[in-house]
């Protein structure tokens, strides 16, 4: 019994951690806004199940890079709040990781959304 309630703690600590993203960090409200627009814009064109899957994998890809580099700038600045390079060139890792995954989402999101709209 004890293994099960350590599994749901563990549910509450994610939670905490996705309230923690949202209320506080810019960057996680502004992708849930893209992500509310890419809903929407999916349910006006109808898109196909797989195509809703796909944006959806996407969403979540881009909360999760951007959950991953909040975590990680948390910890550097815990750290140290100088200048270190070795710091610097991971927060900048991490960032790339977001904007991997964005761009990426913006490309599918073209080759989805193209054939709906021309």
């Amino acid at each position: 019994m004890n293994g099960i309630r350590k599994h749901v703690a563990s549910y509450k600590h994610g939670m905490r951690g996705i309230k923690l993203a949202f209320r506080y960090e810019f960057a996680m409200r502004f992708h849930l806004i893209a992500a509310v627009g890419v809903i929407l814009v999916n349910y006006l064109l109808q898109i196909s199940r797989t195509e809703w899957l796909i944006t959806l994998i996407l969403i979540g890809l881009a909360w999760m890079a951007e959950a991953f580099n909040t975590a990680l700038e948390k910890v550097a600045d815990r750290i140290t709040q100088d200048q270190d390079v070795l710091i610097g060139q991971a927060k900048d890792l991490a960032s790339g990781a977001v904007t991997i995954i964005c761009l990426f989402a913006v490309v599918c999101a073209l080759i989805i959304y193209f054939p709906y709209l021309f």
